[in-house]
């Protein structure tokens, strides 16, 4: 048994129990990490997408990783998306490619199934030098665990060259992406000119930034175990005394934030929310992890307010119809059922949502639909949306979405009106 096949016997033996899927690209450190697994008996399957983002080479990549499974006996499971068409409605083509694949690692992760990356010590130290570039707090400079949330690394440790090693000596084919090579991506200039610079004029700068590394995760580690309790607090309680985030440090109250869902650029208006009178709030970013609306300050405690306390108490009436009327107003809207994402809920707005309204290009923020609007500040407090799981389609009175709105071509056509 070799050095690699060692340390992860040693190191890795005690999840035999669980299945580990292992996410390949068909490049040479998910290949090995793969064939390594497999060869000292681990309990293994594969996994791949299919980005389309390479023409024939990314079918050649799904193709050599169905065939390597078939030949060491390894259950291979693929997901094919057009990603440069998701692309034409904006957004980072490396964001957008990371979020469809972490989507479908949570979808498989259990008590029973690990999911396991490859990534080896040079990605972990040009992650650390992305986040210093990005300022990233704590959390970003400790960079990526070995495990957690039922992800594991298990080559954490091994250099490139190791790798490399690895493979030539098992006899391990693999594909190479000739997109690493191209250094309009950050990452790659970064580990194709940068750090090759560094690691020539400054001595042990690797091994440097791989010491700083461990010291960032355990103060992470730190940070998380004071703050967790906190958390707990509230979600349990919905309050938490202004002299306890008061005495919390610069650093805490970041990762304060992070638990709770939000940016750091919420510490600054939680502080700000302490001088300011009774009745003010901050609004909450809704990110999944968000179980609150907003934060309110009261007889010297934060309490936070839940979603469902924040929603609306009108309902939806939403109909099956057969057709659309001949002219439309904005006290109903008839829309595309076929459109519509999840679920239609009708909502108070939150800072920042938009609505990309019938007749316009582009969006408009919802605060200015109603500024615009010219409500009395009591109406302006009972504006409503209403949404699906991603878009806003009506602002009952104010403003129809155009997204998801019937036309004569329509083949199911439901009404929504207020109750």
């Amino acid at each position: 048994m070799n050095k690699l096949e060692s340390y992860l016997d040693r190191s890795w033996g005690e999840f035999r129990s669980k299945k580990i899927i292992v996410a390949c690209s068909g490049g040479v450190d998910s290949t090995v990490l793969l064939y390594a697994l497999k060869k000292i008996n681990f309990n293994v399957e594969a996994i791949h997408v299919n980005y389309q983002l390479r023409g024939d080479d990314s079918d050649k990549d799904a193709q050599f990783i169905e065939r390597f499974c078939l030949e060491i006996d390894v259950p291979f499971e693929k997901r094919t998306i057009d990603l440069a068409e998701r692309l034409n409605d904006g957004g980072n083509l490396q964001e957008l490619a990371r979020n469809y694949r972490y989507k479908w690692f949570r979808e498989l992760i259990n008590p029973d199934v690990l999911i396991a990356l490859a990534h080896h010590q040079g990605d972990q130290i040009e992650t650390f030098f992305m986040n210093l570039a990005r300022k990233s707090g704590v959390m970003g400079l400790s960079c990526m665990l070995q495990e957690k949330y039922g992800i594991i690394r298990p080559l954490l440790s091994f250099t490139k060259s190791e790798i490399y090693t690895f493979a030539k000596n098992e006899g391990i084919d693999w594909r190479e992406d000739i997109s690493n090579d191209s250094n309009k991506y950050r990452r790659n200039f970064l580990r194709n000119e940068i750090l090759p610079f560094l690691s020539g004029e400054i001595d042990g700068i690797k091994e440097s930034t791989l010491l700083l590394i461990k010291q960032f995760q355990k103060k992470q580690k730190e940070l998380e175990v004071k703050i967790i309790p906190l958390i707990i607090k509230i979600n349990k309680n919905q309050q938490l005394k202004t002299t306890v985030f008061s005495l919390l440090d610069e650093l805490e109250k970041n990762e304060f934030c992070r638990q709770l869902g939000q940016p750091s650029t919420k510490v600054v208006e939680l502080e700000h929310l302490l001088s300011l009178d009774k009745g003010k709030q901050v609004i909450l970013a809704q990110t999944e992890k968000t179980l609150f609306d907003h934060v309110e300050i009261f007889n010297d405690a934060f309490y936070f307010i839940e979603k469902s306390q924040s929603t609306s108490s009108q309902s939806l009436i939403i109909e099956d119809v057969e057709e659309i009327p001949s002219s439309f107003n904005k006290s109903e809207i008839y829309l595309d059922k076929s459109k519509i994402i999840g679920e239609l809920m009708i909502c108070k707005p939150v800072i920042g949502d938009r609505i990309k309204s019938i007749g316009m290009k582009g969006s408009q923020l919802v605060s200015d639909v109603v500024k615009d609007a010219k409500l009395s500040p009591d109406s302006k407090k009972e504006a409503l949306v209403v949404k699906d799981d991603v878009n806003i389609h009506w602002m009952p009175n104010l403003k129809i979405g155009r997204l998801a709105v019937a036309n004569e071509k329509t083949i199911d056509v439901i009404r929504i009106r207020l109750k």
